[in-house]
């Protein structure tokens, strides 16, 4: 039987019924990840309160972790193209959310060969090495996406920091020529008030010497 067009969402509250008896079928800890529902894509399926699949995403600054994978079993489920289908629409949402949140790079241990083909492989020893994430135990094997190509990033970053700096420059020239001019124009106002006044003194003295002759002789 195949299955509709599928799509995946956040899991909310009213999944978690479904979600339990996803993970209790899939082996994994109920209880346990039943506190990280948020974290959780799930794939709903025809009736109400139905999922055919679910999976984690845990994010931590720029890395991310798929984990806890479940799937209705059988033909519908965790086999063969059917199980397939169900992760490709899980996988769709997760590069979305991954890419809308800025995670670079994308780790599982999930052991599927859907995951395998679909974008992952495995993690050189040097990448590992390297990871910050607390949840990477660098002495286990995992499977790595990567999102962002790490060198494309600093590359990407020291082309935006070396724009930001001439953007800054460009300000900053900019703000020094309207001081000069602001300056340069106060100096210009001055030099006319100076002048007007000279002119109205002269004027004066021209009209009333008599004006000039008192100045002269103290006043008298």
């Amino acid at each position: 039987m195949e299955l509709p067009a599928l799509s995946a969402r956040r899991a909310t509250v009213e999944d978690l019924p479904a979600l339990q008896a996803l993970w209790q079928i899939g082996g994994l800890p109920a209880e346990e990840l039943e506190k990280f529902l948020t974290e959780f894509q799930v794939v709903p399926g025809e009736g109400e309160g139905v999922l055919l699949g679910a999976i984690g995403l845990m994010v931590e600054g720029n890395d991310a972790l798929l984990h806890s994978e479940a799937l209705v079993p059988g033909d519908e489920g965790d086999g063969g193209d059917q199980g397939d289908a169900i992760r490709a629409a899980l996988w769709r949402r997760l590069q979305i959310i991954a890419r809308n949140q800025g995670i670079h790079r994308l780790w599982t241990q999930e052991d599927a060969d859907y995951w395998r083909t679909g974008g992952f492989g495995a993690a050189p020893a040097e990448t590992v090495t390297a990871a910050t994430a607390a949840f990477v135990d660098k002495t286990a094997t995992w499977l790595v996406c990567e999102l962002i190509d790490p060198a494309k990033a600093k590359q990407l970053v020291t082309e935006q920091m070396a724009i930001w700096h001439a953007t800054r420059t460009q300000e900053a020239d900019e703000l020094q020529g309207k001081i000069r001019a602001f300056r340069n124009a106060s100096l210009l106002i001055v030099a006319v008030v100076v002048v007007l006044m000279i002119g109205m003194v002269v004027f004066v003295l021209r009209q009333r010497p008599e004006i000039l002759q008192r100045l002269l002789h103290g006043g008298r």
